[in-house]
């Protein structure tokens, strides 16, 4: 369920872009809209459905974001998205009520596989305990009753006990500077077109961000589908990046 709310982070936001985009002319403009809206409203659905909570409040984070990105007067969209955190929120805590009654025991666990990777880390700092292996030290020093996993549930501390401090450092910075680059594809460059009119490439950017947020919490980098595909995309912009720094004014004029 977790994996089916990570590619929806990732993938969603890009779908509805590339659909809207005014370039894609296979099809009439409402024909598109109704796509847009059918697509949107399912893979909404799907979240729901899946029972991520942090893919749930990771999807309202990232519709603020496209909002704020809108060419509208900035009270109307500082009211829309009011509206849609209140409404996310609100629906959230409904759904959820009796998870949160019953005490949180996914986010109880989660706390407890962190803990185990800082101290496995301390244990073994400079290479860890082996990729993959974090289940083994973890059955021994885990907490009487807890939940068993193979994995961290947080890539970055994945790396710090499989792996060590120096694999950490290598991975996150890794992470932090290719979403530095796949930046520069979203901004404009001096002189260029407003920014909010590089709809695609934005996209593309929310659901990258979606994808390295739910990694705190996740373990979306031991899914094929999820971390190819992210590292696709990040490749992608930081392509565009490059193409807009030597000298295209408007990387959206790029066919994508």
């Amino acid at each position: 369920p977790n994996s089916l709310a990570g590619i929806l982070l990732l993938l969603l936001p890009p779908s509805l872009a590339l659909l809207l985009h005014k370039k894609f002319t296979l099809l009439t403009f409402p024909a598109r809209a109704f796509l847009a809206v059918t697509i949107g409203f399912a893979g909404l659905a799907c979240l729901a459905w899946s029972g991520s909570k942090g893919g749930w409040l990771l999807m309202l984070l990232l519709a603020s974001l496209m909002l704020m990105r809108l060419p509208v007067p900035r009270s109307a969209k500082n009211a829309v998205i009011i509206i849609l955190c209140l409404g996310g929120l609100a629906g959230f805590g409904w759904k959820y009520h009796a998870f949160f009654q019953k005490g949180a025991t996914s986010v109880g666990a989660r706390f407890d596989y962190w803990r185990a990777a800082l101290q496995i880390t301390r244990e073994h700092p400079l290479f860890g305990t082996g990729a993959g292996t974090f289940g083994i030290p973890y059955f021994q020093i885990k907490k009487p009753g807890a939940e068993m996993a193979r994995l961290t549930h947080n890539d970055y501390l994945e790396q710090a006990c499989d792996g060590g401090v120096i694999a950490f450092v290598a991975y996150t910075s890794f992470i932090i500077l290719a979403l530095t680059f796949a930046w520069r594809a979203v901004r404009s460059p001096p002189g260029g077109p407003e920014p909010s009119r590089n709809y695609l490439p934005y996209a593309i950017f929310l659901g990258l961000i979606g994808w390295a947020a739910q990694s705190l919490f996740e373990f979306s980098l031991y899914i094929p589908a999820l971390s190819w595909t992210a590292f696709a995309l990040l490749g992608y912009l930081s392509g565009l990046g490059r193409v807009a720094n030597n000298g295209i004014q408007n990387c959206s004029q790029v066919p994508v």
